[in-house]
């Protein structure tokens, strides 16, 4: 699709139902963790616990909080372990769809899992957590008629920071500044149309580019808390941090 093609597109979307609760989450929970071993030799990424309860489980009530009621779940790696805890956990409670991709990319997923919904879809990370407000995303992005509206986060440095003048006399300390940079953290709002960028074989960085060139991929800022779990180190730091994650109130943020 060209850049006019895809802008010429928005308006097409304009029947797109507006609701929170009419947009399908794609959760992406395929991945092997290799980074998170020895939990991950026996379960998959999405299953590592925290304070008892697996990743995967504070997303989805998180989601449900905010709102979402359909649910398409990639998985591939111990795929098994995936659709047992759902079965056993949501029965019928939940409009939920394992997709299995086995060892495919995270596009590869995507276009599988296209073809069990309509309208628009929020494309999460299953080992990320943020209290994005689903309802300010969705704001925003008819605002903008963006096709695709991508979530990001603004870096903090792991370090405290020194200032000095000219004279190299230290003149203060910061501890652990914001940066001037932003990271991808997912909940990436979608058009139907977005999927017609996705290409067999490729991946997320290639996908997000072809919509940036094309001059149809906006950010929402998010500033409120987040963190994602690659390493055990970032699992420990979740399971002090996790009570941001649940609202007795349903209130995101």
């Amino acid at each position: 699709m060209t850049s006019d093609e895809a802008i010429g597109v928005r308006g097409k979307n304009a029947g797109v139902p507006d609701s929170v609760s009419q947009v399908t989450a794609i959760l992406l929970c395929g991945g092997k963790g290799k980074r998170l071993r020895p939990f991950t030799e026996t379960m998959p990424k999405a299953m590592v616990m925290l304070n008892d309860e697996p990743l995967l489980s504070h997303l989805l009530r998180y989601l449900m909080t905010a709102g979402i009621e359909r649910f398409i779940v990639c998985v591939g790696d111990k795929a098994e372990a995936i659709e047992s805890f759902l079965s056993e956990n949501y029965p019928g409670s939940l409009q939920i769809t394992c997709v299995n991709s086995g060892d495919a990319s995270m596009t590869d997923r995507l276009l599988d899992a296209r073809q069990h919904f309509d309208g628009r879809a929020l494309v999460c990370y299953g080992d990320t957590l943020a209290n994005v407000d689903l309802a300010r995303l969705l704001t925003e992005h008819k605002t903008l008629q963006a096709l695709a509206t991508l979530t990001i986060y603004q870096m903090h440095s792991p370090f405290g920071v020194v200032r000095i003048d000219e004279a190299k006399r230290i003149t203060g300390f910061q501890e652990k500044p914001r940066l001037p940079y932003w990271i991808n953290i997912g909940f990436l709002l979608c058009e139907p149309a977005v999927f017609q960028f996705l290409r067999r074989g490729s991946d997320m960085p290639t996908f997000l580019s072809a919509l940036s060139q094309a001059g149809v991929l906006y950010a929402h800022e998010h500033t409120g808390e987040h963190f994602t779990v690659n390493t055990e180190k970032d699992r420990a730091l979740a399971e002090t941090e996790i009570k941001f994650f649940t609202y007795p109130d349903g209130q995101p943020e």
